[in-house]
């Protein structure tokens, strides 16, 4: 995790601010008395909303954020492809139910 505690930030509306927390998941800005505090989603307020003041660690803020989105999108697949294989495993669970069903039927009417 990177800290960000005490460095200058700019928010496109807010203005200048100074970071009082953060962590994997938030970030807590404290901007002038007529707005106050703020906390806001990591990375994800850098890709638009909030600039840091210094380049080089608001190019690395711009990787985390796109390897957030990369991540989410691989989980989404995953959680898409257990979904898949459940709904495949149910419906063979039904169909042979079904059977079970059919040959007892079969066997009272013989």
């Amino acid at each position: 995790m990177m800290n960000l505690t005490n460095e200058q930030v700019i928010h496109e509306t807010f203005g200048v601010g100074q970071v009082v927390e953060n962590d994997n998941e938030r970030i807590t800005v404290i901007f002038d008395q007529n707005v106050g505090r703020k906390s806001f989603v990591f990375p994800d307020v850098f890709s638009s909303h909030l600039k840091i003041s210094k380049a080089d660690i608001q190019d690395t803020l711009k990787k985390a954020y796109e390897a957030k989105l990369k991540q989410q999108a691989e989980q989404q697949v995953i959680e898409k492809r257990e979904a898949e294989e459940e709904a495949v495993r149910l419906a063979e669970e039904q169909a042979q139910a079904k059977k079970s069903t059919r040959k007892k039927a079969v066997k009272k009417s013989s």
